[in-house]
Order: structure tokens, then C-alpha cells, then sequence
């Protein structure tokens, strides 16, 4: 079995391949998690970019064959009158029940079936519900699946009809494809699955559109067919008052008009007890048209609308498919909805645990950690593979950096006295952190890969190995989906595990106690006026909680008996899989919090040697200037190398103070090493009298410079810099101490190793989040001055980037990026050659 970085970065460029036109071809036995994510999370396009890929069936003779044979055992079961489960008999517990009509029994099957709840209604439009409060939660994502889970279920299922075992006609299947291609999605409620004999009330609502049924609502992910001539259907055309023309927002109480393509309107759904020639045409116009709202993974356009099957099925010229015996049952008997829904989850959490590794790389860089923590020798001494992946991972990622300690220096104990000897526990044991994570989710994607190229159906169809054979039908049950349910439990147990490693990291970057010298919460500027991330630090903690609390539930021990004590034990697959989605986007939210954390970290540090190195410079100047030292740069040396210790150790115990009263508490801490040089070289000729005014100096350069450098880092001008408190007298800017050039966007790239500095920059510089803190600085933190700019004009300095964006919001543009792929193209790129 390959790494599992190996498979996360091919799975990547994959992915890419499909987006950039290779077609998806189905077998029935290789679908991979790849093709299920290019096919499920995006919208079949001919002109936007990326677009679903090509999805095409096999052209294997021998598969066509095998199907045909599988579709032939069961038509001639029928025509000879024999009884077979599904088709002559009821349904689980009523399979006592018997019949010699399998397609009114088909249709009983998706009748009973179609029992989830979709809200809005059909009816909500109706008086009575017309003054209805405000809900509590949107009410189409608190009850619909998002479109990428159908779309993910559709393609899952139609492989496994593929396959030949479910004895359905071949062109059952060729209209999955059909569907798929043209965007055709149905809204399937969220809940009412058990996933014992397979999502049945899910994959009811795909066999209700597939025949056209007026009752099933659908959305429109493509443009539909232009259409030249009138909608002819046995459901009329909506007409609407002259008074509605113009309207476009959903409100409620008033019907919304039809969003058009090519003129035509859509179809408002009519309640599934009204047969739809009995609705009258005024009773459309006072239906309600539901806009789509934004999805879990990728939006399509939000403007899409909410068509009746058959006038989805009309407007993308797609005939309905009446079913044939046992079709109805083969259609709903399967877990596409939970191994469809898992596999896409499966593919983000590889992008969370990867992830992971990158942010415990820059982690160590930002607190100067050291890189032995993940020498092989470590992880070969406790050879679990996992371990070993996650370590060598890390260990590759740091290679080359100039903040990581490369080498543990050897010092006597009294040099060492009082210095944590070792890194925290958050970095130190990383690798025997993730590495159970790497394992896990590693056996998870193999689970599911094996689950989606599998035959879920009751009964199961043997086609005749021979020529002239009778085949054979298997009564089992490969529809319970307890090995996904397994698999998405452990997966989010693997996910509260990551989070809670980013946690600890994270706040521990924030907490000037643990950092190394770090300011307090990263502020850019004063600690008065400026709380950096620590709002992030709550944020994070509230991600953790919930995580835990996602983390410890095991859903497949909550089944309860089912259908006449018939569904006995039930898997509740697509239960876990939908609480696992929800702990990957919490999971998600505390990575970008952590990578907006550990960039905002890697900017202070690099700061913070440049103020080391610069304030040694300034001790030595002052010292010349206080002390008519002049030329006389040795002795200069001298008295620095005695006092440098002591002003390094004070800035690093002061991150927490303003600036003025820091720097004189650095200078003041300056003198009795001073004084101990001054003792020690002889220079009683020295004006003592000058100490004072080289801690006055002193304190008032160093202030200037960590200013300066802040201006620098910030993009802010020392000029604009608040020099005033409100309602006290604003001094002059300060003099420059080094005229220091703006460091740009990113900073810190110089110190990073070259694969870490490629998610920085990609931070930095591609989504544009520069180091936070510029407003703090200039005091132009929105409510801190009278803020009279009208609405419109606030508006557009905030477009123009002249007014800051919230932190979240900063937070927001980096979950985006996780979730829609482009951050895995990133750590795919500076994985390169790791697995060499």
C-alpha cells in the first residue's frame, strides 16, 4: 500500500487531469475518490472553468454482456411467473405479500419511499403560512442535501448498477449518465435514511425524477436548452400579475418570478397528492419558487431555480424513463448516498491531515523549535509507519530553514540554567500525534475506495457463466453500510485528534509565556491598542470544543430497529458520514485559523531578529554617543558584549508592555551590566553621570527602531503612526533610527525552508493576507475616530482595501481556499520529491 502522501498528492493531480477535460470513464471497478469529487463538486459547463469532466461508460464488449445476462435472468424470472423478491413480493417486512404486476409494485415501492422532508413545502405558500416567524434555521439546508452529495450518490450508484448484479436494463444506466451530464440534481431530504437496505428514501427521490414524477423537485446546476417553441406538458405554464415583473428576491407571502433560459419558465413544484393535471394555472401563480441558496462544497449559480422533474427533464431534452421490473428496487437498494457523501469527505480530511503536518513545520520554524524532534532515527526506534510518514514529512518540510534549530547545541549547565531544554509537547510529539492519523485515514480511503466499486443490492444477480444457463438470485444483504459507518466514525475521531494538535499549537504561538519571545497575542503593535489574535485563540478554542464533542460520538452503536423489526440493526451510514462532514468544515475553520496564526508568528519572529540584531547596533552607537567612545570600536565591542545578554533577555520577558514603557524597562535592565563593564575595564575616567542619560538615549532609540520596524512590516507610513492616546496632545513623529525599507508582503520568506515558504507565500501573496496590526498602528481601527464617510463611500474603501476587513473575514479567504482545492494544489507542489 502506497504512503499516504503518495496517494494524497496523486490524487491531486488527478483530480486536475479531469478538470482539464479527461473524461471519467465508468467500469464498475476502478472508480476512484478522484473521479467521484470531479464529477460530484463541479457544474457541467462548456464555458466556465474549471467544468465536470467528460463522463462516459466502458466500451467493453464483455461488461455489456455480462449486463445484458444479469437484465435477461431477471426477465425471464418474470415471464416464466416466478417469484422473486422485489419483484413479486413486498418489501422487507412484506415480502409476504405477493403480486403478478412488478411495475405498479415498482412504483408502491418509490411511493412509500418518498417520505423525507423538504422544506419550503410544495404548499408553504398557502395563507396559513404566509405570516409564519422567522425559522430558526435556513430551511432548505436544514432539510436538503447539498447538490454535490446527489451528484456524488448518482455517479456511485450508477457504477454499481454498471457492474452487472443488479439485473437492470443497460439503458437505465445510460440515462444516470445522461442526468449527470446535464446538471440534472434532485432535492433528496437530509434525514430519513437508516442505511440498512441502502439509502432507500435518498435514492428514491433519483428513481422519482428519472420517470418524471411532478411530485419531485429538481435543480438546473446547467443552463438549460434554449427553447423556440411554447412549453407543451400536461402541467400549464405559470402565468404572473404584471405587478411581479421585476422581482427577483425570495420574500415571503408573494411569488417570486421565473428565472428564464431561452424564454422558458420554470415550473413551481405541486404538492405530491395533487395529480398535476388537476392544477390550475392560477394556483402556480401563487406557488412558491424556491432560489437556491449556497452549498456545503462548490456553488453552482445561486440563482438557479427549483423546477418539477418533468419540466427539468423537458427543458434539458431529456426524455423520462419509465422502469422496468426490479429497476425501481435496483435503483434504491445501495449506499451511493453514504460511500458517496464519505468519499468526498475522505478527500478533505487528506487535506486536513496534510495540512496538519504543514502547520507543525511552520509552527516549529515560528517558535525557533528544533528539527530533531522528527530525525528518522526517532521514528525507527518505534517503527509505526504512520509515524514514520508524518516525521519524514516534517523532517523534509524544515529542511534548509534558518529558524529551525538544525543542531541541538551541547552547553555546560550553568549556561543553560533556567531555558526550557526541549520543545513543547505540541511539537515535540507531533509525529506520534498524526502518525495514528496518517494510518487511519489511510485504511479509511482504502474502505471506501472498496465501497464505491462495490454491488449493494438485495437481491443480487448472478448472470449464467455458460452459455444456456439459468443464472442465479442471491438473497443477502450487501446493503448494510456498517463499514462506512465504522470508517466515517474513526474518521471523525481522526479529525478531533488533528484539531485538537492545531489547537494546542495555536494558542501556544499566542501566549507570550510559551512563545520564545513572541509579542502577546502577535499584535502588530502596542499590547494597549492591540489584541492581535486573540479573538482567534477564543475562535479556536470553540472549534476544539466542538470537535471533541464530534470526536467522541459513535453513531453506529445508535441504531434502532426499523420497518416491522425487519431493519433489525441498521448501519446509520450516511448519519456518520454527514456528522463527519460537519466536524471536516469545523476541522477546516481551525486549520486557516491556525495557518492566519502561524504566518502572522513567522512575521513577528523575522521582526523580532531584525529588532535583535539592529538593537545591538543601536546599544553600540548610543554607547559612543553618551560616552565619547568614538573610534574606539573594541572597547566599544566590549561593553556590548557584556551588556547584549541582558537587553536580549529583557525584550524577550516585556512583549506583553507598550512600547515607551518597554524600552525603558530594557534600558533600565542595561545598566548594571554596564556599570559591571565600566568596573571591569578600568574606566573610572568615564563620566559615570553619563549613565542616565545612555538609559534615556537608549530607551527613546530602541523605542524608534521597533516602531520603524513595525512601519516597515505593517506597509505603514512612521509618519501616520498614532502618537497620541484620544484626548491627550499628540507628539511629532519620530526621527528614524535607519531609514528602513518597507519588507513587502511577505517578510519571512528569507528565514523559511524552501517547502514551508510555499504555503506562506501562498498566504501571503496569493490570497493576499498581509501581517495584521496596520490599523492598530495608524489608530484607524474603524470606531476608534469619528467615522463620517457615507455608506456608500465606506463601502467602496473597503472593496478598495483602504478600510481593513475583519480578522474573520481574513480567516474566511483561507477556508475558501481549503475547501475548493487550491490550497492541495499548493502542499501537493512543495511536496515534491518527498516520497523520493
Amino acid at each position: 500500500m502506497s504512503s499516504l502522501l503518495a496517494s494524497y498528492v496523486a490524487h491531486i493531480h488527478e483530480l486536475d487531469s479531469y478538470l482539464s477535460g479527461t473524461p471519467v470513464t465508468l467500469t464498475g471497478g476502478d472508480l476512484s475518490l478522484a473521479q467521484i469529487a470531479a464529477i460530484a463538486r463541479h457544474i457541467p459547463s462548456p464555458t466556465a472553468s474549471p467544468s465536470a469532466p467528460p463522463l462516459r461508460l466502458s466500451s467493453s464488449e464483455q461488461l455489456r454482456a455480462a449486463h445484458n445476462a444479469s437484465r435477461h435472468v431477471i426477465a425471464s424470472k418474470v415471464e416464466a411467473g416466478l417469484s422473486v423478491y422485489g419483484v413479486s413480493t413486498g418489501f422487507g417486512g412484506s415480502a409476504d405479500t405477493r403480486t403478478d404486476d412488478p411495475i405498479a409494485l415498482g412504483a408502491a415501492l418509490l411511493q412509500h419511499q418518498h417520505s423525507g422532508v423538504l422544506i419550503p413545502s410544495s404548499r408553504s405558500r398557502d395563507a396559513s403560512v404566509s405570516a409564519a416567524p422567522l425559522p430558526l434555521s435556513d430551511p432548505t439546508h436544514s432539510t436538503t442535501m447539498p447538490p454535490a452529495w446527489t451528484r456524488a450518490a448518482m455517479l456511485v450508484r450508477t457504477n454499481s448498477l454498471l457492474r452487472g448484479h443488479s439485473g437492470v436494463r443497460w439503458e437505465l444506466v445510460q440515462k444516470m449518465v445522461d442526468v449527470i451530464e446535464k446538471g440534472i440534481v434532485p432535492l433528496v431530504p437530509l434525514r430519513g435514511s437508516i442505511s440498512a437496505s441502502g439509502d432507500l428514501s435518498s435514492l428514491s427521490y433519483i428513481a422519482g425524477m428519472l420517470i418524471g414524477n411532478p411530485a419531485i423537485r429538481v435543480w438546473l446546476l446547467a443552463p438549460p436548452i434554449p427553447l423556440s417553441i411554447p412549453v407543451q406538458l400536461n402541467v400549464p405554464t405559470p402565468r404572473f400579475p404584471a405587478s411581479l415583473a421585476g422581482s427577483s428576491t425570495f420574500t415571503s407571502g408573494a411569488a417570486t418570478p421565473a428565472t428564464s433560459y431561452g424564454g422558458a419558465s420554470p415550473i413551481s413544484p405541486t404538492s405530491p397528492s395533487t395529480p398535476a393535471s388537476s392544477v390550475h394555472e392560477d394556483d402556480f401563480a401563487k406557488s412558491n419558487f424556491i432560489p437556491q441558496s449556497a452549498f456545503s462544497f462548490s456553488s453552482p449559480d445561486p440563482a438557479s431555480t427549483i423546477y418539477t422533474a418533468p419540466k427539468a427533464l423537458f427543458l434539458t431534452n431529456t426524455s423520462p424513463l419509465p422502469l422496468a421490473s426490479k429497476e425501481h428496487l435496483g435503483i434504491l437498494n445501495g449506499t451511493a448516498f453514504s460511500a458517496g457523501l464519505a468519499a468526498l469527505v475522505v478527500s478533505g480530511a487528506r487535506d486536513v491531515v496534510v495540512l496538519g503536518a504543514f502547520l507543525t513545520a511552520l509552527s516549529v520554524e515560528a517558535t525557533l523549535g528544533a528539527r530533531g524532534s522528527f530525525d528518522p532515527f526517532v521514528s525507527y526506534a518505534r517503527p509505526h509507519p504512520g509515524q514514520i510518514e508524518s516525521a519524514h514529512l516534517i523532517w523534509s518540510l524544515l529542511s534548509e530553514s534558518k529558524f529551525a534549530q538544525g543542531h541541538e547545541l551541547e552547553v555546560k549547565i550553568e549556561e543553560d540554567d533556567g531555558v526550557l531544554r526541549q520543545d513543547r509537547y505540541s511539537f515535540r510529539t507531533s509525529p506520534q500525534w498524526l502518525g495514528p492519523q496518517f494510518e487511519d485515514i489511510k485504511r479509511i480511503e482504502e474502505t471506501i475506495r472498496i465501497e464505491v466499486n462495490s454491488t449493494t443490492d438485495n437481491p443480487l444477480v448472478e448472470p449464467p457463466h455458460e452459455p444456456g444457463g439459468q443464472g442465479k438470485i442471491h438473497h443477502a444483504g450487501n446493503f448494510q453500510a456498517l463499514a462506512v459507518t465504522n470508517a466515517m466514525d474513526h474518521l471523525r475521531l481522526s479529525l478531533s485528534h488533528i484539531g485538537r494538535l492545531m489547537f494546542v499549537q495555536l494558542t501556544e504561538m499566542i501566549n507570550p509565556a510559551m512563545n520564545r519571545g513572541l509579542p502577546g497575542n502577535l499584535s502588530g503593535g502596542d499590547s494597549a491598542l492591540d489584541f492581535g489574535c486573540k479573538g482567534l485563540d477564543i475562535a479556536a478554542a470553540s472549534y476544539a470544543g466542538e470537535l471533541n464533542v464530534l470526536g467522541g460520538m459513535n453513531v453506529g452503536v445508535g441504531n434502532v430497529s426499523a420497518e416491522m423489526h425487519n431493519q433489525s440493526v441498521n448501519s446509520l451510514a450516511l448519519v456518520s458520514a454527514r456528522y463527519t462532514l460537519t466536524a471536516l468544515e469545523v476541522s477546516q475553520l481551525m486549520a486557516a485559523t491556525h495557518l492566519f496564526v502561524v504566518c502572522q508568528a513567522l512575521d513577528a519572529r523575522t521582526l523580532y531578529v531584525e529588532m535583535r540584531e539592529l538593537s545591538a547596533q543601536v546599544v553600540r552607537d548610543t554607547l559612543r554617543q553618551e560616552f565619547a567612545l568614538s573610534g574606539a570600536d573594541q572597547l566599544v565591542d566590549k561593553i556590548a558584549h557584556k551588556v547584549m545578554p541582558q537587553v536580549y533577555e529583557a525584550l524577550d520577558r516585556t512583549t506583553g508592555m507598550d512600547t515607551a514603557p518597554r524600552m525603558a524597562k530594557v534600558a533600565s535592565e542595561a545598566i548594571s551590566p554596564l556599570i559591571e563593564a565600566l568596573a571591569l575595564l578600568d574606566l573610572s575616567a568615564l563620566d559615570l553621570g553619563k549613565v542616565a542619560s545612555f538609559r534615556k538615549t537608549l530607551a527613546g532609540k530602541l523605542a524608534t527602531l521597533l516602531t520603524e520596524l513595525r512601519c516597515a512590516y505593517l506597509g505603514v507610513s512612521l509618519a501616520d503612526v498614532r502618537r497620541g492616546r484620544p484626548g491627550s496632545v499628540s507628539t511629532p513623529a519620530p526621527t528614524p533610527v535607519f531609514e528602513i525599507a518597507p519588507r513587502g508582503r511577505t517578510p519571512a520568506s528569507a528565514f523559511l525552508a524552501p517547502r514551508t515558504r510555499v504555503l506562506y507565500e501562498f498566504v501571503r501573496a496569493e490570497l493576499g493576507i498581509r501581517m495584521h496590526g496596520a490599523d492598530n498602528l495608524r489608530g484607524s481601527v474603524f470606531g476608534m475616530r469619528d467615522c463620517t464617510l457615507p455608506g456608500l463611500e465606506m463601502e467602496e474603501a473597503v472593496m478598495g482595501g483602504s478600510v481593513d476587513t475583519t480578522l474573520g473575514d481574513k480567516v474566511a479567504v483561507i477556508v475558501e481556499a481549503i475547501r475548493d482545492g487550491r490550497m492541495a494544489r499548493v502542499l501537493a507542489r512543495a511536496c515534491a520529491g518527498v516520497e523520493a
